[in-house]
């Protein structure tokens, strides 16, 4: 067997793509892609002040405690829009298809 060692060789079953659960998925990596910004932007913001008190903090801690989660927020919020335009997509190419078969051929 060659691969990785996680590798397998059952197939998951594959679904089809449903604009409703993408736009579903999207809603939800935004919520959490929010909250890790949220959180992430005003600590990071709190610890650069206390970094720059006299006798403050290390300058490299908000730097080291600040950026996980503000760039798992944004790569979450990334995900989400791009979730959205498959989504987008996919609703467009079902429209197509239904127009398509809607209008007699000639």
């Amino acid at each position: 067997m060659h691969g990785a060692i996680f590798a397998t060789r059952l197939r998951m079953s594959s679904q089809r793509l449903n604009a409703n659960d993408l736009r579903a998925e999207a809603r939800l990596l935004t919520l959490a892609g929010l909250i890790l910004l949220g959180l992430g932007l005003p600590l990071t913001l709190y610890l650069v002040s206390l970094s720059l008190a006299p006798h403050g903090l290390s300058p490299v801690l908000p730097v080291a405690i600040g950026t996980p989660p503000i760039m798992l927020g944004y790569i979450a919020c990334h995900f989400a829009s791009v979730r959205m335009v498959k989504a987008k997509a996919l609703e467009e190419a079902r429209r197509q298809r239904k127009s398509g078969l809607a209008s007699p051929a000639k």
